[in-house]
């Protein structure tokens, strides 16, 4: 990207903390980026026999026709000494809790602060997350129920238990929306970075897969690639491939942050969110509101889409929504460079997803295309996050 202007509206990333399909942190997963590994395999045997919901015919009752997913490893371990939680309260909580327990503290030092320092501080956590798997496994049969269990499964908490630990007291707050949940969860954090609301925040999703039953109801929509691969942007494409992941970002305003002496990873420049309204579908995405959208965050970040050299694109592999997120950011791209007097040559912005190499993680799908996109520092030619 070239190099960009410092705006008082800038935003900061300070730390970064992931664990992701065949990655257990962002140095790991970037070595797997750069050397093209494919992050996707057969469901593991300690989430579900998927033999026993399998089936290659979409009409077979309470079958999939994907038995494929981007998973993490040892989701279902935790130090839960460190946290103080008894093991029998640590065997309650849903594993997304666990994980970002986990992330949180690594994110901390990442961004060279020891947790106990953070006490206090009015530090925000914004978490995207739609999936309740572990909820379903618990509520299912009980053998009995107990006290730990609605604070083990209860979305509220997986932000919650952080501010909680961590004696955080800005805002807590879980977004559910579907896919783009991540994202929401960073345009409010910077929204609230910058209204005053708190002076650094923790961002991120996360997504654990824990049963068959999403797999099952979206190979029924036809979401699904029978063939297990995410072809984004390709005309083979025919789905999506589920995966679980989890992310968090640190930040601050850009000032402040380097005022403190942070290093720093990129900046959040604009973000916009709006809704497509009705279309064909409650899932049909609408080219002109993501167009909208686009457009919006770009004057936000006060950028000309000359200045863009990359896009980290949705591209779920999907016929209907690649063509459809095209067609969006052309549209706005043209729009934009209108607006700017700029002439936007043939080929001069690249753009890719990460779901073709470790699925689609659903609420952690925004934060981890954010990661990925960090392969340099503030002091060489900056990532500039625009969300959109």
């Amino acid at each position: 990207m070239s190099v960009l202007t410092d705006t008082p509206d800038d935003i900061a990333i300070i730390g970064m903390a992931c664990r992701l399909p065949g990655a257990p942190d962002y140095e790991a997963f970037w070595r797997a980026q750069r050397d093209g590994r494919f992050c996707v395999d057969e469901v593991p045997a300690d989430r579900w026999r998927w033999q026993q919901y399998y089936s290659p015919r979409r009409e077979d009752e309470n079958k999939t026709v994907s038995k494929w997913g981007g998973f993490m490893a040892g989701v279902d371990l935790f130090d839960a000494a460190l946290f103080r939680i008894s093991p029998r309260e640590a065997e309650l909580m849903d594993p997304q809790q666990r994980i970002m327990l986990e992330l949180a503290w690594s994110c901390f030092e990442d961004a060279g602060y020891a947790p106990s320092g953070l006490r206090g501080s009015d530090m925000g956590v914004y978490l995207g997350v739609c999936n309740f798997d572990y909820k379903m496994q618990v509520e299912r049969a009980p053998a009995a129920i107990e006290a730990h269990m609605s604070t083990g499964v209860h979305t509220t908490l997986i932000p919650n238990r952080i501010s909680y630990e961590f004696d955080l007291r800005g805002p807590s707050i879980p977004f559910d929306t579907a896919c783009s949940s991540s994202l929401v969860a960073l345009a409010e954090a910077v929204h609230a970075l910058r209204r005053g609301d708190c002076k650094s925040a923790l961002v991120g999703g996360v997504s654990v897969l824990l049963n068959p039953t999403h797999f099952i109801s979206f190979s029924k929509a036809g979401m699904l690639s029978p063939r297990g691969v995410c072809r984004s942007f390709d005309e083979g494409a025919d789905g999506y491939v589920r995966g679980e992941g989890a992310g968090l970002i640190m930040l601050k305003p850009l000032q402040q942050a380097l005022h403190d002496g942070d290093k720093v990873y990129g900046l959040v420049k604009g973000v916009a969110v709006n809704h497509g309204g009705k279309v064909a579908t409650v899932t049909s995405p609408n080219p002109f509101a993501q167009a909208r959208c686009v457009e919006l965050a770009l004057r936000d970040a006060g950028l000309s889409p000359a200045a863009i050299q990359y896009i980290e694109a949705h591209g779920t592999g999907t016929p209907k929504g690649d063509p459809i997120e095209m067609h969006a950011l052309t549209r706005a791209y043209a729009s934009q460079a209108k607006a700017h007097g700029v002439a936007l040559p043939a080929r001069s912005c690249a753009i890719g997803s990460v779901k073709t190499s470790i699925g689609h993680l659903e609420a952690a799908a925004g934060i981890a295309g954010i990661i990925k996109v960090r392969e340099v520092t503030y002091t060489s030619p900056e990532m500039a996050v625009i969300s959109a």
